[in-house]
């Protein structure tokens, strides 16, 4: 049986809905201040060099201004972090509020210092993906909570931020 584009993309976007994703909250400094926007398409791609991918789905707004920046930050987020990344999931929510704990970095980068690490990143290459960009960063350094907590993994399933569960 032959599908639709429509039937395609709706039969696509159902798999994938059912398929757990990690969360990652993706920032950098502009010169219209800092930006943000929550992600679950980071996935690592090397180590030598250090290097991760993700995708935004448009080039405008707040993925545009990551896109044109010069460095990001991509922070690797737990359970605990989940109504940051609804608040920046959405169009207009709270950003960068003291409450939230955000900090400057030295280079300018708005982080999340309760974030169980952040991986400060350099875009090596934008590749247009139908109506979505294609990132891929290279890792210049890492940022990380010394000690690391004990913290519980969130995932998206379902349109739905969750605690990973159980180990089995």
């Amino acid at each position: 049986m032959t599908l639709t584009a429509t039937d395609l993309a709706t039969e696509f976007k159902a798999a994938f809905r059912e398929h757990p994703a990690g969360i990652a909250l993706i920032t950098a400094a502009t010169p219209e201040g800092p930006v943000g926007l929550t992600a679950s398409s980071v996935a690592s791609v090397a180590v030598d060099p250090a290097a991760l991918v993700f995708s935004v789905t448009r080039t405008t707004g707040s993925a545009g201004r990551i896109l044109a920046a010069d460095s990001l930050l991509v922070h690797l987020l737990d359970a605990r972090h989940a109504p940051i990344a609804r608040e920046f999931a959405v169009s207009g929510g709270e950003r960068f509020t003291a409450a939230q704990g955000w900090r400057t970095l030295g280079t300018g980068e708005p982080h999340l210092a309760s974030a169980r690490v952040a991986l400060r990143s350099r875009s090596l290459q934008q590749v247009p993906v139908g109506s979505s960009m294609l990132v891929v960063a290279e890792v210049v350094e890492i940022l990380a909570e010394d000690p690391a907590p004990a913290t519980e993994p969130m995932i998206y399933l379902d349109r739905t931020f969750r605690n990973a569960g159980a180990v089995l």
